[in-house]
């Protein structure tokens, strides 16, 4: 039957009456706790308060099976009365039908509050989105490139030998010939070397502009004399001509 049960409390196997009643009667605690319980079904079916309780220590000894235990309840506090009128304090605290009763009002009302707020988390967990604390930041990605202030996004520096060599080849002043792959080699090498920084350790937003100025220079610099042209050009004419021997002249008549 839905009514067939009666209250314990947590605390009850550590309680000071449990323990002092242990060594009186020379038992263990959990054996105390099950001879309580024993005790206080029989007490709830046949007592509606726990008072005017009409029977001997000697009953209750046997009803547990523990002589000696009805006289430790006494020492103990947890029986009152005389020999054929017994009563247990505050049962009607725990036990009793108005103690169930109260009991089974407070699960009620615990659990029609527990489903409200569950509902009501529900609710708010569907209408609202939360945002998050921080955006996530975007993933950083290592990239040759900067932009400049009008936006434009250029090649922060070249990535071979090959890329400066055609840059060179394509402006207007350049060296020619091997003097083209030399200039390009060293113009790489040596920026490679400082890290694409320009002579104040600035980094180079272009490294174009001062790949320009470079061959421009490199071509100066190495360029013929004035007035010279270079030895063994299809254009230049033989210095040296053959000139006809006096000798011949002799002989001929």
């Amino acid at each position: 039957m839905a009514g067939d049960w009666i209250k314990v409390e947590h605390t009850t196997p550590d309680k000071p009456e449990v323990v002092k009643l242990a060594g009186i009667l020379g038992i263990d605690q959990d054996a105390v706790v099950g001879k309580l319980l024993r005790l206080w079904i029989w007490a709830d079916q046949q007592s509606v308060s726990g008072n005017a309780i009409t029977v001997t220590n000697s009953f209750l000894d046997r009803l547990v099976f523990c002589p000696g235990f009805a006289a430790g309840l006494v020492k103990v506090g947890w029986l009152n009365g005389r020999e054929g009128l017994l009563s247990i304090p505050n049962f009607d605290r725990h036990n009793g039908q108005s103690a169930k009763n109260r009991a089974n009002t407070n699960r009620r009302v615990a659990n029609s509050r527990k489903a409200h707020h569950e509902r009501v988390v529900k609710t708010c967990n569907e209408n609202v989105t939360l945002e998050p604390l921080q955006k996530p930041l975007p993933e950083k990605r290592r990239e040759d490139t900067t932009t400049t202030t009008t936006g434009r996004e250029v090649c922060q520096f070249p990535k071979d030998v090959s890329e400066v060599d055609r840059f060179i080849a394509a402006q207007v002043l350049h060296p020619i010939g091997d003097e083209l792959t030399r200039c390009a080699e060293r113009f790489f090498n040596e920026q490679s070397a400082v890290g694409w920084r320009n002579r104040h350790g600035v980094p180079l937003a272009d490294w174009r502009p001062m790949a320009r100025q470079y061959a421009a220079t490199w071509a100066r610099n190495n360029a013929n004399p004035p007035g010279l042209k270079p030895a063994n050009a299809a254009e230049s004419p033989t210095k040296s001509t053959t000139k006809p021997s006096r000798r011949d002249d002799l002989w001929k008549d």
